[in-house]
């Protein structure tokens, strides 16, 4: 069987530059902050943990016991002394933000199973759409560059919501895919 042939197009550094300074409006907008705004996109490697609704009641009682934190820097975590639960959850396991790949980010409900429509193999994470980048929680998410040079967002923005965009009220989009076949169904959670 053939293979059919992919063409691929370049862009010149204008046409992309005139992309970031007015991005494209659709005819109908109930209101501007549907749209996002323009910002760059600078991808990073980061490892990150599951969620620890989705461990095992062992590991989660691991998770809760004090002298398995004891080696960590206790300037950088003093406020999870009392919560090492916490330390996990914000700090190890499911990275905010936008992001391809990862853990599902439970929050409003509890771990449920997300088996295809189409074949019932469980699906997995393909792309998360995120309100913020780092919330008050998670802020050892926030990355270096960030730290010491922070991007100006608008007067009363976040200052991880570069794009200003709002799911729900400031909740995730997660999109996920069923491994066994990109051509069945995805699910969308909030």
């Amino acid at each position: 069987m053939a293979h059919p042939r992919t063409a691929l197009f370049w862009r010149s550094s204008a046409t992309v530059t005139d992309v970031l300074d007015a991005p494209p409006k659709p005819p109908i907008v109930e209101q501007d902050c549907y749209l996002p705004e323009p910002c760059l996109f600078s991808p990073e490697q980061v490892t990150e943990y599951p969620n620890p609704s989705d461990l095992d009641k062992e590991l989660q009682d691991q998770l809760d016991d004090m002298s398995r934190w004891e080696t960590i820097d206790p300037a950088r975590y003093n406020t999870y002394a009392d919560d090492p639960g916490e330390l996990y959850l914000n700090n190890l396991s499911t990275a905010p933000g936008w992001k391809t790949g990862g853990w599902t980010r439970w929050g409003l409900t509890d771990p449920k199973p997300r088996p295809c429509p189409e074949c019932g193999t469980e699906q997995v994470p393909l792309l998360t759409i995120a309100s913020s980048e780092w919330e008050g929680g998670s802020e050892t998410w926030i990355p270096e560059e960030e730290r010491t040079n922070p991007t100006p967002v608008p007067l009363g923005t976040h200052p991880g919501d570069f794009t200003e965009i709002s799911i729900a009220g400031g909740y995730n989009l997660q999109l996920h895919v069923c491994p066994a076949s990109p051509d069945h169904p995805h699910i969308a959670l909030v």
